[in-house]
């Protein structure tokens, strides 16, 4: 221990305080440490370190009364007592150490036990318009309450993610937050997310759908997006897309993707145009574990299964695509994209995953069903996408799929689970079962497309 050790300590303590709220109890109480400041440069060696111990405690206790810990304790009944302590402890006490071990064991042992963080009731909750600040609440709680995150954190800092928490939640502005903990936020992102699934069917991907036209053409003309993609984050345990009912094919992002937007929300895409209501639908401080979280109750309360979900989330990033991923029920080449699909990947030079969300449950939902039966029909068919986005005005193939549809998908999702229990599913295997569950002639193209022979 040197004298140099304590100034030092004593310069950065100092600089800490720029960041209280500036009040006269505050500069009285530094005169405490100025004084020990002034002393310690006519001491003995053999005495710094019993200036030191003083010196922290003094410190600690500053902290209590004036800093990031003062919030906390001021916002919380339960603490009422504990304040009324540190109100009455003088600085100039000679049992100031003591003091300062009984209130600290206090205090941490309180956010010991509210790791959950339950004591900070988000005053956003509900409120349409303001969805962002709620998922920046809870995403800031979830700094505390998660273990990964929380290693990120050294002590101070716990206390200082508290207290910008409640801070954000009483009205601060959210931007000055945001930029804050932008690179903490960024880090969490990039060591969350996947770019691939692993071995035991695990994953956490940014998926954009490619909805709309033939998904060749779309996909073309996504891939080009300059500056701003709309994706979900879909993982292993939840799985919520946009859009389309039938088509379930989109691309990847890579883990270290620029984030320019979140939200556990739609936030209709452009957030940034002028007049835009929606900038508060979204933060750049958000988590992945509270996303999903939000997406898994909004699920649960509308009833819905959690891998195949309208609940989804909206992320809007600045990067390239690193795969394509067909998120499926182990159709594969019974889907009628599947073909274009693979040729795409190729013709991208991008990998081609599919995930099989049967493994992820055990039955499945009217939408699953839906899915099946609109790419079992239109398989045995023989319609390609071309056909319906094509086909004329005479004609009402939609219609015509959609009747079939209500009429046969009971049957048709029963052989279809019968082929892949067995391990026979396949677009052949399918469509012969077909030709004995639909009593239908099958439909020329060429009058869909208005075309002659």
């Amino acid at each position: 221990m040197q004298k140099k050790d304590i100034l030092d300590l004593i310069y950065s303590f100092e600089r800490e305080t720029w960041k209280y709220n500036a009040t006269d109890k505050l500069d009285s109480d530094m005169q405490y440490i100025y004084f020990i400041m002034k002393d310690v440069t006519n001491v003995s060696e053999s005495d710094l370190k019993a200036i030191y111990n003083r010196l922290i405690s003094i410190m600690g206790i500053i902290r209590f009364k004036h800093g990031f810990e003062s919030i906390v304790i001021g916002s919380n009944p339960e603490l009422e007592s504990l304040k009324k302590i540190i109100d009455s402890i003088s600085l100039n006490s000679g049992d100031i150490i003591n003091q300062y071990n009984y209130i600290s064991t206090m205090y941490n042992n309180f956010i010991d036990k509210n790791r959950k963080m339950d004591f900070i009731e988000n005053k956003y909750f509900g409120i349409k318009g303001k969805e962002g600040l709620y998922l920046a609440v809870e995403s800031l709680k979830s700094l505390i309450t998660n273990d990964q995150y929380r290693q990120l954190l050294s002590s101070n800092q716990v206390n200082e993610v508290i207290t910008d928490c409640i801070k954000l939640n009483n009205g601060l502005n959210i931007i000055s937050i945001e930029s804050k903990y932008n690179a903490m936020i960024k880090n969490i992102w990039e060591n969350s997310l996947s770019n691939s699934i692993d071995e035991n069917g695990k994953f956490r991907m940014l998926f954009s759908n490619i909805c709309g036209g033939t998904l060749r053409e779309r996909a073309s003309s996504l891939i080009n997006r300059p500056e701003q993609s709309s994706c979900s984050m879909i993982s292993s345990n939840f799985i919520a897309t946009y859009s389309s009912d039938i088509r379930r094919i989109g691309f990847i992002y890579p883990n270290n993707s620029e984030i320019i937007m979140m939200s556990a929300y739609d936030l209709c895409s452009n957030v940034f145009g002028l007049g835009s209501i929606n900038k508060e639908r979204g933060t750049l401080l958000a988590t992945p574990e509270v996303l999903e979280k939000i997406g898994i109750m909004n699920a649960a309360n509308k009833g819905e299964d959690l891998y195949s979900s309208g609940c989804y989330n909206e992320i809007l990033v600045n990067a390239k695509p690193c795969g394509i991923v067909i998120i499926g029920l182990g159709e594969k080449d019974l889907n009628i994209d599947y073909y274009d699909a693979k040729i795409l990947s190729l013709e991208m030079n991008l990998p081609l995953y599919y995930i099989d969300t049967m493994k992820y449950k055990n039955k499945l939902s009217d939408a699953d069903k839906y899915y099946i039966a609109f790419h079992s029909i239109t398989s045995y068919l023989g319609i390609k996408i071309e056909d319906l986005l094509y086909s004329n005005d005479d004609c009402d193939i939609y219609g015509y799929i959609h009747r079939l549809i209500e009429n046969y998908k009971e049957q048709i999702v029963n052989a279809f689970l019968s082929l892949k229990n067995s391990g026979n599913l396949n677009k052949d295997n399918m469509c012969q079962l077909m030709s004995n569950i639909m009593d239908i002639p099958k439909i020329d193209i060429s009058k869909i497309n208005g075309k002659s022979k």
